[in-house]
């Protein structure tokens, strides 16, 4: 974009912000450039010196809000799937980084964290969407899935705490079950078979093999039967996560975490929702990941995508304590595209 167009631009959404500036505009300075430390140190004097400076929470809403504007003035927006003037994120943003700084601050301990790389790494999650659901079941503006959530104290959907009639269509609750013995008895058809799931290039090479030299295959029907079997259990499992899905998007239909009734609904039903709970656990987990991988914010953030374990690198020598990012090409896109949010609100902090 061209400078004559950003300033265009700027002058003409500039009355969106002033709800967040309290009616006095002031300027936010833009750095061409702007500093990650692929190694994040230990060491939390300084972050906490920046993050608890007066200010710094409406100033980091600030950059988060301007690059929003300025990076999609046009279209629909990931995630929400309509445009930039149907979504109230005055209303969000400030409050997501409200709980991002309180949330660094109560974990500084564990290891420091920086909040602009927390606020790029939500966008890349959920676009700060409270509702979020992801294919694989993740809720939220920072996408747990129900097992990680209840690791750090959250109530999910799966197993909620509201009294029976409360939730909407309780005849979807038993689907999570249906899920879990699908994706189970999967697990197990697998260990059954390792050869045919595991490699099947393998497996398929030997089998060409035998019938090119006219060698009877006793085991080709054990492995039909077994593909057949995989087969109905994938597609038991697919119907019973989307009914799972619509049973979580009916239930938060029509309603506002910023309603006080249907916050309380939330705190029973899935706090993975709820700014409080959601963003604490993001922070604690990136602290404990970079603890875990020396501060390298890269496999930190790989973990927090692909599970910490994925991160691993073992017999590295002097690389092992790091970690690594796996070869998986959603997890190399996701650091990939907070590392560029991360730019594009951190040079706006100035």
């Amino acid at each position: 974009m061209n400078p004559h167009r950003r300033t265009l631009l700027k002058a003409a959404l500039a009355p969106l912000l002033l709800p967040l500036l309290g009616g006095e505009a002031r300027a936010t300075a833009v750095s061409e450039v702007s500093e990650i430390r692929v190694i994040q140190t230990k060491d939390p004097a300084r972050t906490l010196e920046r993050v608890s400076a007066p200010g710094y929470a409406h100033a980091l809403a600030q950059s988060v809000l301007a690059f929003i504007i300025e990076g999609y003035p046009k279209g629909n927006l990931p995630v929400w799937k309509k445009p930039l003037a149907e979504v109230d994120f005055n209303a969000r943003i400030p409050l997501i980084c409200e709980h991002v700084v309180r949330g660094v601050i109560r974990h500084a301990a564990i290891h420091p964290v920086d909040p602009c790389w927390i606020m790029g790494q939500m966008m890349a999650e959920s676009f700060f969407y409270e509702f979020a659901v992801s294919s694989a079941l993740a809720v939220g503006p920072c996408q747990f899935i129900s097992a990680t959530a209840r690791g750090y104290g959250m109530v999910c959907a799966d197993a909620h705490g509201q009294p029976a009639g409360f939730a909407r269509r309780p005849d979807l609750e038993t689907e999570f079950e249906k899920m879990a013995d699908h994706r189970e008895r999967m697990r197990s058809l697998r260990r059954e078979q390792p050869d045919l799931f595991n490699n099947p290039a393998k497996l398929l090479r030997t089998l060409l093999n035998a019938q090119t030299a006219g060698k009877a295959i006793p085991s080709a029907g054990t492995y039909a039967l077994a593909l057949d079997r995989m087969d109905l259990l994938q597609s038991g499992y697919a119907m019973a996560r989307d009914n799972c899905r619509l049973y979580m998007e009916e239930n938060f239909r029509g309603r506002s975490i910023f309603n006080p009734q249907d916050a309380a609904f939330f705190e029973k039903f899935d706090q993975r929702v709820l700014y409080p709970h959601c963003i604490d656990a993001m922070v604690r987990m990136m602290a404990e990941n970079l603890r875990s991988r020396s501060g390298n914010i890269l496999a930190a953030t790989a973990g927090y995508n692909a599970g910490l374990g994925n991160t691993d690198y073992a017999k590295a020598g002097i690389y092992e304590p790091y970690g690594r990012i796996p070869n998986f090409a959603e997890t190399v896109d996701y650091v990939s595209k907070i590392l560029v949010n991360h730019h594009e609100i951190a040079r706006r902090m100035g």
